[in-house]
């Protein structure tokens, strides 16, 4: 069958827009959790950190350096030697690796397109855009939660994690997610975990085990007096975390009085910082967005527990997995300054195909097999 390439600078140009399409709509990014311009500090620093090295160099990973902050009995005093006496910094790295992932559109023929009223090469272009967004975002919230079974489903019991056309799982791509230690499971709480069923983990988690304030400031100490400790995000002198949460969790939320207390208030609309105008409550150094790829098992579809069925411990009832962040939680990672973006004819130029690809990585990041910026928080919610 021969095919032609269509003129090299439409694609080009569209390539650029599609990206920064992307770039400019990732929900990171409108939210102010993520900066894709700047300095490398400035980059790195965020609740996900952006990594674009591999657009300089080559590579099939990209690595992030890691520390952590001084012991609490350094130094010397008076006039005793420092020199012999310095301070080691506790050091690790996490790497990348990178992955391609690409999709494309195949148009129906010339008397098809003439038939519709809109453009159907850019109308294929926004549905190829808004693909590469939520599959990146998807990404983080797979990552993040340490999910690595494919059968999820969201609420609606459509597809969740599953996989790829070509049968890669979702839930692997780049990366494979960093799981949850089944003793955390089992106890219902850990070094980076908590369950709303403490004594019991997974396995006595009740449907009436919701997220409560009491639940999210336990989760907030927790990253205070983390060791390594999780390093907030500073606001006005102030620090904050952000935790994502589902919708139905939200709502249960909301429902609670001392948040809706703190809804009615909702002072945090008004600041500049989208981090706290594009969020969905504050409250007690706690910034809250509800996202709906924050994972959820469905125990009668999913078998019960995140990572497969009939490996580590149990899920009584369907869970949700809210996740407290501070930096650097996650890291994105991008090997160009755009996808690739291609379009091709068939049928000697009556038919049109429209593909486009993504270069990079993501993955949660971890310190000494710590998660070095983030908190599971498994809870029950009211169906709604």
């Amino acid at each position: 069958m021969n095919t032609v390439s269509i003129d090299a600078l439409r694609p080009e140009i569209w390539r650029k827009e599609l990206w920064k399409d992307v770039e400019d709509k990732l929900y990171f990014v409108q939210n102010g959790m993520m900066s894709v311009t700047g300095d490398k500090q400035k980059k790195e620093s965020g609740i996900i950190a952006y990594l674009d090295d591999l657009k300089k160099s080559k590579g099939d990973t990209i690595t992030l350096g890691l520390t952590t902050k001084l012991g609490q009995n350094t130094g010397v005093t008076g006039d005793n030697e420092l020199e012999g006496n310095e301070s080691q910094l506790s050091s690790y790295s996490e790497a990348v690796a990178i992955d391609q992932w690409r999709d494309a559109v195949r148009l129906t023929g010339r008397l098809d397109e003439q038939k519709v009223a809109y453009n159907m090469r850019s109308d294929a272009r926004e549905k190829l855009s808004i693909r590469i967004r939520e599959m990146a975002e998807k990404q983080v919230f797979l990552k993040l939660g340490g999910v690595t079974n494919d059968s999820l489903v969201d609420v609606n019991g459509v597809t969740y994690s599953g996989t790829f056309t070509d049968g890669t799982a979702v839930c692997d791509w780049s990366n494979t997610p960093d799981a949850i230690p089944d003793t955390a499971y089992a106890n219902g709480y850990g070094s980076r975990y908590l369950c709303t069923s403490l004594t019991s983990g997974g396995s006595g988690l009740a449907a009436t085990d919701l997220i409560t304030p009491q639940v999210i400031l336990k989760a907030k100490i927790k990253a205070e007096l983390a060791s390594p400790r999780i390093e907030p995000v500073q606001y006005k002198g102030k620090n904050y975390f952000v935790l994502f949460v589902h919708p139905w969790q939200y709502y249960d939320l909301i429902e609670n009085a001392t948040l809706a207390q703190a809804l009615r208030e909702a002072w945090w609309k008004d600041e500049e910082n989208p981090l706290f105008s594009g969020a969905d409550l504050v409250w007690n150094g706690v910034i809250i967005h509800q996202h709906e790829y924050v994972p959820f098992l469905d125990v009668s579809v999913a078998g019960n527990n995140f990572t497969a069925s009939g490996s580590g411990e149990d899920f009584a009832v369907d869970t949700f997995r809210a996740i407290l962040c501070g930096k650097k939680a996650a890291v994105f990672a991008s090997t160009e300054d755009g996808p690739r973006w291609d379009e091709k004819s068939f049928d000697y130029g009556n038919k049109w195909a429209i593909s486009c690809g993504w270069g990079g990585g993501v993955q949660k990041v971890m310190f000494n097999s710590l998660e070095y910026g983030a908190i599971t928080i498994d809870t029950a919610a009211t169906a709604l």
